[in-house]
């Protein structure tokens, strides 16, 4: 029999794992969009 408080414990990874990836993927592309629009400017610059 699975009580609530397991419950809760068996869904925490998948979330945690859903926010990471979300928190991450963020990041990454708002860095890459960082690096495009820099090299953007210095190409349109030279």
């Amino acid at each position: 029999m699975i009580t609530k408080k397991e419950e809760t414990e068996y869904e925490k990874p998948k979330l945690f794992r859903f926010w990471n990836f979300l928190i991450y993927g963020s990041f990454f592309a708002i860095g890459a969009f960082l690096v495009y629009l820099y090299s953007a400017y210095i190409f349109i610059n030279k």
